[in-house]
């Protein structure tokens, strides 16, 4: 870690109606989990998977066929965003979800 105060741990709580800003090199190609440890949280999407250097990724690594074909099976998609689509084309994504009123 470079700099005069490197981080000491790696979590930080964030009080309601607060937020943080986080900064960080995007030099370590990987897919990286940022998330809330309260269940319910995470379940309700208050979490983030940053993807670093995606064709690094493919170049480097390859996905299990039969990981593939497992997907295959449950028809999710093979390929493409998180949607299945190409680019920016979150189309088909599932309605968002919210916590019990």
């Amino acid at each position: 870690v470079s700099g005069p105060w490197p981080m000491w741990r790696d979590t930080i709580q964030v009080h309601g109606f607060e937020y943080i800003r986080v900064r960080f090199r995007a030099d370590n190609p990987g897919v990286w989990f940022l998330h809330c440890h309260l269940a319910w949280h995470e379940y309700n999407g208050v979490a983030v998977v940053f993807v670093e250097a995606p064709g690094v990724l493919q170049q480097r690594q390859s996905v299990p066929e039969e990981m593939v074909e497992m997907c295959k099976r449950q028809g999710i998609p093979t390929q493409g965003n998180g949607a299945g689509n190409q680019g920016f084309d979150l189309s088909g994504l599932p309605p968002a979800v919210y916590p019990p009123s």
